[in-house]
């Protein structure tokens, strides 16, 4: 692939046509704040959101560890891919005609892309062809067992596009390989068939299986979920994971779910395929469901696009497996819910009943539902509910697991209000367990309470306050050379017509950079052609630097915020001529006291050596320097921190 030069007219399309928000939201839950997303870096962990993402700028940056970039740049660090992979993927995705720059390599390209496609088509075949087996007598039973066991009306059965996999070892291998002449390699790449374990040859992946196509969101079959019709194990089979499926990256009825998730504003998560197909029978269609596997932080990325608040009912089966999933599950995003990231809530529904069955008991059925889950419990009011109800709080035993279990949840909470709040609930709930009386005994719910207190103290030293520390001990004159160079290397980047300007005024006044990172992004920038600088009206200098300048890690948190601008940071850009002569005016100012003390310094020595003519000298000098800085004294720099 890196043989392939990719032609400039699609890269431009590429870079048009992208949306920063879209892409980043496959990887991080993001939250409107103001004009900006913001949410937790993708890159380091952190409990509290300081990644944040510009739309208007389509430019992303963390001021935690200093990421920054576009689209492009965001995906070739994520998943560790190149330029020209990553250009490929996005051509692919927003269905952009790819151009080489020469014709063998065109037909690469095409290579390279058609892949996918082959095996979208290889799969919406094979989905076609389960369907008719369903309709033909070997189907018989599957199709009994959808009309009968699973009250499905034919509509729901079209709808869902269930099948049947015949009960023979090549069936589908013969129709899809020798009928239809699709390569062997391919089918297999898709997932349908397997190599035999003894012997040359394949045979089919499904047999004697009901068949529930696994869709991706745009609604293309991507796997197939599987469920026996005999006691062959297991008794749920999904696809193997293949070059388009990933069952802890897709999630069942998405397809069919996404737009009731936005206009209600929230998702339930379900176990089983039955039981997000019976929701949808029932007009909840804001369902879905996992596949065999617990609820991941990459699912709950891929719900969060749809839900504003980001809310996701967890509803998996009360017994004693299901319990252990919806634990898991908290497990998963524990460091998103943890964060505020996304508002995750659980629903068991009593009696031990799955979603499926709880809908079939009677007309009824469907708005008790509907309460439950418009009631559904925080997941921390869950987890704690579940601590105190399997333990018997009047054993000290049980009681001291409970409360070590409990402290184990508040402690990871970082907002006051709300652990002040759980601290009082949980010792409350602790408090008249203990009691054989089940009454609120206050000396002992002030016991409970304190001891709760003081085990979930934590003594974590903010992270701002560091900053600040650190920013704080720096001397006067180091900040102000800092941020003048910072404001003069911002402005340059940032407003072409500038450029100029600012090049004339560092030359007639001899002033060079001379903070490390700063004077780094100087030389790269002077590493191009300075006459095209000058005229770079459409600010491609940005774009350069952005995708193709490898910045040391030590400089990443110095040199990003000029690269990526946050809104506040970009208002400095308002007043730019105004601002390059403030930010001269200081680094003048700076270079001249230098100076002046230099020439104070040199006095006391030529004084011991009685030598007037080089002590008048440098009183002239200073003479002269103090006249200079009194009119520079109007127009020097006012100290802001960036």
């Amino acid at each position: 692939m890196e043989k392939i030069s990719l032609h400039p007219d699609t890269i431009n399309e590429v870079k048009e046509k992208i949306d920063l928000v879209e892409i980043v939201s496959d990887y991080v839950v993001l939250q409107k704040k103001g004009r900006e997303f913001s949410g937790l870096c993708p890159f380091h962990d952190e409990k509290s959101p300081s990644f944040t993402v510009s739309p208007t700028k389509q430019l992303y940056y963390c001021f935690g560890c200093g990421a920054g970039g576009g689209a492009i740049k965001f995906l070739m660090d994520i998943n560790k891919q190149s330029f020209k992979e990553v250009v490929l993927n996005l051509a692919h995705r927003y269905q952009i005609p790819v151009k080489s720059l020469a014709p063998e390599q065109q037909k690469e390209i095409q290579k390279q892309i058609s892949l996918r496609e082959q095996l979208y088509e290889i799969l919406a075949v094979a989905c076609n062809f389960y369907q008719h087996s369903l309709r033909q007598k070997e189907g018989e039973e599957a199709l009994q067992y959808l009309i009968e066991n699973r009250e499905l009306s034919e509509e729901t059965i079209q709808e869902f596009k269930l099948g049947y996999a015949p009960n023979n070892w090549e069936t589908l291998y013969n129709y899809l390989v020798e009928i239809k002449n699709y390569p062997v390699m391919l089918v297999a790449q898709a997932g349908l068939i397997k190599e035999r374990n003894k012997g040359d040859g394949y045979i089919d992946y499904f047999r004697n299986r009901l068949m529930i196509p696994i869709m991706d969101k745009e609604g293309r079959v991507i796997a197939f979920g599987a469920r026996s019709l005999d006691d062959s194990l297991p008794k749920y089979l999904n696809s193997p994971d293949t070059e388009l499926f990933s069952k802890s990256r897709t999630l069942f009825a998405l397809d069919k779910a996404k737009k009731t998730i936005v206009k209600e504003d929230k998702a339930i998560v379900v176990e089983g395929y039955f039981d997000a197909i019976a929701l949808h029978r029932y007009n909840i269609k804001n369902a879905v469901a996992v596949l065999g596997t617990a609820l991941t932080e990459s699912h709950v990325k891929l719900l969060s696009r749809y839900t504003e608040s980001k809310e996701i009912i967890v509803n998996f089966d009360a017994d004693k497996a299901g319990l252990k999933a919806t634990e898991r599950a908290i497990k998963e995003v524990e460091n998103l819910i943890y964060a505020g990231q996304m508002k995750l809530k659980v629903v068991n529904i009593p009696d031990g009943k799955d979603a499926d069955e709880f809908l079939a008991t009677g007309k009824e059925a469907t708005e008790k539902y509907l309460t439950l889950m418009e009631n559904a419990p925080l997941w921390l009011d869950w987890q704690i509910q579940q601590i105190v109800n399997t333990r018997n709080l009047q054993e000290s035993a049980d009681f001291e697991l409970a409360f070590q279990s409990i402290v184990r949840l508040l402690k990871k909470i970082s907002k006051d209000s709300t652990k002040d709040y759980y601290l009082s609930a949980c010792a409350e709930l602790l408090s008249r367990g203990r009691s054989k009386f089940n009454n609120l005994n206050s000396q002992e719910f002030k016991k409970i309470y304190q001891s709760l207190q003081t085990a979930t103290k934590t003594y974590n030293q903010n992270k701002k306050s560091r900053n600040v520390s650190s920013y704080l001990s720096k001397t006067s004159e180091n900040i102000k050379i800092e941020e003048a160079e910072f404001l003069i290397l911002l402005i340059y980047i940032h407003t072409p017509r500038y450029r100029e300007e600012i090049v004339d005024l560092l030359d007639q006044k001899d002033l060079v950079f001379t903070h490390k990172p700063y004077r780094f992004l100087w030389q790269q920038i002077h590493s191009l052609n300075i006459e095209q600088l000058e005229q770079d009206t459409n600010n491609n200098l940005l774009l350069m630097l952005q995708e193709n300048m490898h910045i040391p890690p030590d400089m990443s948190t110095t040199l990003n915020p000029i690269l990526y601008p946050t809104e506040n940071i970009s208002q400095r850009l308002f007043a730019p001529e105004a601002n390059v002569q403030s930010a001269i005016a200081s680094l003048e100012s700076i270079k001249l006291e230098k100076y002046k003390q230099y020439c104070q310094q040199q006095i006391p020595q030529l004084e011991k050596e009685n030598d007037l003519q080089k002590i008048h000298h440098f009183y002239q000098e200073i003479i002269i320097t103090e006249k200079q800085l009194q009119e520079l004294k109007n127009m020097r720099f006012q100290t802001t921190e960036i």
